[in-house]
């Protein structure tokens, strides 16, 4: 078995569907697929199993849990993989049709099977249209050289569905995903992993597609989303207990740069989700949430010294007053707003 595609599935059955086509239309049929239903509540396992059962040669399993989080079930579902590789998929995005196929055809070239290999993939809308392609050259390189990629040059951009890893190799690691963690277990299993890899190949297809859907969390106030502070805290845990040369650098900026652009996306996401939100009253939450985190922000964001201006900016203006960062965050919402319609209006004019 080539791969195994592991399919965490909490109330989906408006989204799966396309998902579940796009596996049921592989060019090449030695994988399996493994839809973990996380306890929905709706008609998602029903529509999993009218889907999958009508393609008899296809090699899938549905398995039904409680509802304990994305994290738990696709440690459930790796622990049920029988594949040489895995990979995450999540119920609302699609692949490829030749995704098992290429994937199969890149690690059969080389001598050395790699650990992990990445591909290009596109950012959707719900209606399917391209909101922005992220691709790299075809390389065969180092666990550690793909972190500095990711995080130094900035050459390579990685995403769960975008990733199939050997899964003897992590087993091996014991590399899992953090359960309950509800933002930035991903980031955290895949820089663990990458860490620890010989070997990774990157190829520039697009052979996934993630869907950005307006109610998922980071389109919402959900205080929650700031688990992703934990997580790569726990990364930079994990750098140190397992120290590689040229990992410091990816450690120190992961604690840093990285933490603070994540601190300030959420807290942008949370106040543009709801109306009306004052910032002191989200940093009280985050505070009740995660004792004592907008102190060691503050902290961290005083000490920063990263060469990234736009970063640096937006800390300063933080720092002088939140309130006057809430007030530039809602100025570039409606100028957002205002670009989104002048450009409705030109596309309408252009058609009549």
């Amino acid at each position: 078995m080539i791969l195994s595609i592991v399919v965490p599935a909490y109330n989906l059955e408006q989204y799966i569907t396309p998902m579940l086509n796009s596996l049921l239309n592989q060019s090449e049929q030695q994988f399996e697929v493994i839809i973990v239903d996380d306890g929905s509540t709706d008609q998602t396992y029903n529509t999993a199993v009218e889907i999958l059962s009508g393609s008899p040669s296809l090699h899938y399993r549905i398995l039904r849990t409680d509802n304990r989080g994305v994290s738990a079930a696709r440690n459930k579902g790796l622990s049920e993989a029988i594949g040489k590789y895995v990979m995450f998929l999540d119920g609302d995005d699609y692949v490829s049709h030749d995704l098992v196929h290429t994937i199969d055809e890149h690690t059969r070239e080389h001598e050395h099977e790699p650990e992990m290999i990445c591909w290009g993939y596109d950012l959707v809308r719900e209606n399917k249209s391209t909101i922005v392609s992220f691709t790299s050259k075809l390389n065969v390189i180092t666990g550690i050289e793909a972190l500095n990629h990711i995080f130094i040059d900035k050459s390579l951009r990685v995403w769960t569905g975008s990733i199939a890893f050997k899964r003897a190799f992590l087993l091996e690691n014991g590399i899992e995903y953090t359960e309950r963690c509800v933002n930035g277990e991903d980031q955290e299993f895949i820089y663990k992993a990458l860490s620890r890899a010989p070997k990774v190949i990157s190829i520039p297809d697009v052979l996934s597609y993630y869907l950005q859907r307006s109610t998922s969390i980071s389109n919402s106030y959900n205080v929650q989303k700031f688990d992703v502070v934990g997580a790569f805290k726990r990364v930079h845990e994990y750098f140190n207990d397992h120290p590689v040369a040229d990992l410091q650098t990816i450690s120190d900026l992961l604690v840093s740069r990285e933490l603070t652009e994540n601190y300030f996306f959420n807290l942008k996401t949370c106040l543009y989700g709801t109306e009306g939100i004052r910032i002191q009253d989200l940093l009280h939450d985050i505070d009740q949430a995660y004792p004592l985190l907008p102190q060691e922000m503050h902290v961290i964001m005083k000490h920063y010294k990263g060469d990234d201006k736009k970063l640096a900016y937006q800390i300063k203006v933080f720092l002088i007053s939140p309130r006057f960062y809430h007030r530039l965050i809602n100025l570039d919402r409606s100028l957002t707003h205002l670009k989104s319609r002048i450009k409705t209006v030109i596309k309408v004019q252009e058609h009549l």
